[in-house]
């Protein structure tokens, strides 16, 4: 995905869902993950709608992109993952934002801290990415209609 930047309208996630296709964004400072996370869920019929290695221009993104999904590594370039969950819990909208945690630092401290600041899901980098886009692409099939805690009871965390 280019580095450009993006012509977008505000949205919701709710709206996002029900406008087609789910929308995700990309924290990850990895442009061979990039690319790989971008194919694999373009391929699931998910929308990728940006990417950000900086916590910074990620949040700025995600306040205007506002995708049903974020996707968040907790190493970046500048800044961190955690930077990002802490500033998505002073907006209301980001409460409706899924927000999935793919990182290497897969210890028992991290998931706890990042479930702390609002992390939905964690997944293992080394062990479990597959696992996580899956998940992902589950969601872009679920009924759009779904409540998002009804989802979250379906989908509760294979981790705790």
């Amino acid at each position: 995905m280019p580095a450009a930047p993006f012509s977008v309208l505000t949205s919701t996630p709710e709206a996002s869902a029900m406008a087609g296709r789910l929308e995700v964004y990309l924290v990850e400072d990895s442009p061979i993950l990039r690319r790989l996370f971008s194919a694999t869920l373009t391929e699931a019929g998910v929308k990728v709608v940006g990417w950000s290695a900086d916590a910074r221009k990620a949040i700025a993104d995600l306040s205007t992109l506002r995708p049903g999904v974020v996707v968040i590594d907790i190493s970046l370039a500048s800044g961190s993952g955690l930077d990002v969950l802490r500033a998505l819990q002073d907006f209301d909208w980001a409460t409706a934002m899924l927000k999935v945690v793919l990182t290497n630092h897969a210890s028992a401290e991290y998931r706890e801290l990042v479930h702390r600041l609002g992390a939905d899901r964690f997944f293992d980098k080394s062990l479990e990415t597959s696992e996580a886009m899956r998940f992902i692409a589950k969601q872009a099939q679920s009924n759009s209609s779904t409540p998002r805690h009804a989802r979250e009871e379906e989908t509760a965390p294979a981790h705790s």
